[in-house]
């Protein structure tokens, strides 16, 4: 799933090494943020896709089912009647629709596995896409922190005042424990982010081993027909 790769490449991005390289810190987060709706918006598009083939599969299963149910009732009515050719004639219609039957079942199941790794991803790209936002308050909030201390500073050396000194290093305190509570709630969000990789990974390995089971089970039942019945 190439949508899976790409959630991967912006979630995995270090939102730190990237401010510290950027001259325009907000520019660089607009982008990611850019990015990040993309790969969002992809996302929805394929989970609302994989929804209505989902319904038209489980739609068909339906029909499938109802009409088994439907020559079983007709089998019942023809022993009644005391036509057993017909009622056999009908369950054998009945249970040659199995294979429909099963068929349709493991598409389903597949169907949902992937609508599953895809509610995954958008969930993962919607928490890194607050964390950004989050981030991007932060810089704006920073550079006018930086503003007002450039300017409490000129005012200062303007007065010629002795007690400029101390408030200054009460800014710089302050200032380096904001830096250093954001860098602690990075760690812990680039953990939970990682979590959801993982898990979308592993989802993504599970629906892969259960589609090569199914084709590996069609292939030998092709090749051994009579294996069906045991």
């Amino acid at each position: 799933m190439g949508i899976l790769e790409r959630t991967k490449h912006v979630i995995r991005a270090d939102l730190n090494d990237l401010l510290k390289k950027a001259k325009n810190p907000k520019v660089v987060l607009e982008a990611y943020l850019d990015d990040i709706e993309g790969v969002l918006a992809e996302a929805l598009r394929l989970r609302e896709a994989e929804d209505a083939e989902l319904g038209i599969y489980q739609s068909r299963l339906r029909d499938v089912q109802s009409a088994q149910k439907t020559l079983e009732q007709k089998a019942k009515t023809c022993l009644q009647m005391e036509d057993e050719e017909l009622a056999r004639t009908a369950l054998e219609r009945k249970f040659n629709l199995q294979e429909d039957v099963d068929e349709l079942s493991r598409e389903i199941s597949q169907r949902n596995a992937s609508r599953d790794i895809l509610e995954e991803t958008v969930l993962a790209l919607k928490a890194r896409m607050a964390e950004v936002k989050r981030r991007r308050r932060e810089v704006r909030f920073r550079q006018q922190i930086l503003q007002a201390r450039t300017e409490l500073q000129h005012s200062l050396q303007r007065l010629g005042s002795d007690q400029d000194e101390p408030i200054l290093t009460e800014a710089h305190d302050e200032m380096a424990a904001w830096e250093s509570r954001i860098q602690a709630e990075e760690s812990m969000q680039r953990h939970d982010l990682d979590q959801q990789v993982l898990r979308l990974e592993m989802a993504e390995r599970r629906r892969d081993r259960e589609a090569a089971i199914d084709k590996e089970i069609d292939r030998l039942r092709t090749k051994n027909p009579k294996g069906k019945g045991g």
